[in-house]
């Protein structure tokens, strides 16, 4: 046998054709030095795809065929049949996670801390062995950022199944596969010609409850990225299985399947695709984040989008009119960087909406939830944070780049805290079922104290440079006015 360090390999690429052909140190250095690499696992992963596909279609096939409702030769015929859609269906599997790890490649130094957290808790819940994993110590990571250099591909790699994994067990031992309308992602696991021919034996798997699981985690961690259910857990205070309730609520909402589709399919370099899935996912996770504040741990995605659609629908027909100075040189600035990028018009324009809409759950679930116009609500959502100044601060919030884990968590809460006071305060002083002429008696009455908080508004606008800890004065200043 012929062995070589990593230092002495003489290429730019390196796809593990077999397992630990090369040990996850290796793997690490080389690409410390600018070495392309996966890992085995991920680039072997279509072969346990395949046995994994097969299994599912087995069990069902051979219940039918034990039953008597399916003859053997039919089911061997239909096996081979389907032979071109199982591949598909496993090749699509493994494009999507290495779409994943290029997009979490993309974080660099600045997603560092953000990682280093997510170790931290699948550590501290046994489902990593940094030594194991030849992760490194905390320290020793943080030290890459220094030099603006993130996780290498194989590290990431370890982070992407670990994370899918524990996303996979909290919705298996939760009630979303329970969820009626859950099924479209039991049936997207099997080929079209057995959705046709054998539904109700689908349907009847003994294996649902982790199919569907399987599909969510890995759709969840594919679009949202590595550190989406780590840091929405973190953030709103719920657990993995409310977070991907929410996420498949959101996406649904968002019509954000034909979206990925078309980002999928687009004529772009690489370099953009990836972009416009970081920023359509940044966009969407605005919403997931509003979900879960605004929902009961017990909700399921139908509930939610049948509850929420409505008004939603609403808000977006009518988002061109009622967005404010804030938002709509937000979203502007937005458009003009994407279409900078030379992207299809309707793409750019469908992942702005994203942004536009922010906010828009909250109105929507309020109006749902007290009977009031939705569009009414906004008007007087908007006056609200434009006499107060609040647009700014919640944009602030949302585009800051927090130094560590604690100043994340901060900013974050700032971002949803700026929303929600508005919703509070409106829901509060709105039991006429007019919100805006409530809002204007409101401002009138206490114009000199509006006036004293602005001010403190605009010293933070105006500052060099913008701090957690002035937002954080702005968010317990405005909840103290908006309670007189």
């Amino acid at each position: 046998n012929l062995r070589v360090d990593a230092s002495e390999l003489l290429v730019k690429a390196v796809g593990e054709g077999a397992n630990l052909g090369i040990t996850q140190e290796a793997r690490i250095e080389f690409a410390l030095l600018g070495g392309r690499i996966n890992t085995d696992f991920i680039d072997n992963s279509a072969g346990v795809d395949c046995s994994d596909n097969e299994v599912n279609i087995k069990i069902p096939l051979n219940r039918e065929m034990a039953e008597g409702r399916l003859a053997e030769e039919d089911r061997n015929a239909m096996l081979a049949a389907m032979t071109d859609a199982v591949a598909a269906l496993v090749l699509e599997d493994n494009r999507l996670q290495t779409l994943a790890l290029s997009v979490a490649e993309r974080g660099g130094g600045e997603a560092l801390p953000s990682y280093v957290r997510a170790i931290e808790i699948l550590e501290e819940a046994g489902r990593l062995n940094r030594k194991v994993e030849g992760l490194d110590t905390n320290e020793s990571l943080l030290r890459r950022a220094q030099d603006n250099r993130g996780l290498t591909r194989p590290e990431l790699a370890v982070l992407l199944s670990t994370s899918k994994m524990a996303l996979q067990a909290a919705i298996e031992h939760g009630s979303l596969t329970e969820d009626p309308t859950m099924e479209g992602d039991l049936m997207a696991a099997f080929p079209p010609l057995m959705q046709e021919k054998q539904a109700d034996a689908i349907r009847d798997h003994r294996l649902r409850c982790e199919i569907i699981a399987t599909k969510v985690a890995n759709r969840f961690v594919n679009r949202m990225g590595i550190l989406a259910p780590f840091a929405l857990t973190e953030e709103e205070g719920v657990s993995w299985g409310q977070a991907a309730t929410a996420f498949v609520a959101a996406e649904r909402l968002f019509d954000m399947q034909r979206l990925w589709a078309d980002l999928d399919t687009i004529e772009a370099p690489e370099s953009v695709r990836l972009e416009l899935f970081e920023v359509a996912a940044e966009g969407l996770r605005l919403h997931v984040a509003d979900i879960l504040r605004c929902t009961a741990p017990e909700d399921q995605p139908g509930d939610l989008v049948a509850r929420l659609q409505p008004g939603l629908a609403k808000l977006d027909a009518s988002v061109d009119d009622l967005l404010r100075e804030e938002a709509r040189n937000q979203a502007h600035a937005l458009r003009e960087r994407l279409a900078a990028l030379s992207v299809d018009a309707d793409i750019v324009n469908r992942i702005v909406r994203l942004y536009e809409m922010n906010g828009g759950v909250g109105i929507a679930s309020l109006g749902q939830r007290r009977g009031m116009d939705e569009v009414a609500l906004t008007e007087a959502y908007t006056k609200l944070g434009e006499a107060l100044g609040l647009d700014w601060a919640q944009s602030a919030a949302n585009r800051f780049q927090a130094t560590d884990q604690w100043e994340r968590l901060l900013t974050a809460g700032l971002a949803r805290d700026f929303e929600q006071l508005r919703l509070e305060f409106l829901e509060k002083h709105s039991d006429g079922g007019h919100p805006r002429a409530a809002v204007d008696r409101w401002v009138a009455t206490h114009a000199a104290r509006i006036e004293q908080f602005r001010h403190l508004v605009e010293r933070a606008r105006t500052a060099s440079i913008t701090t957690s800890p002035m937002l954080a004065q702005i968010a317990t200043q405005a909840r103290v006015l908006l309670a007189r």
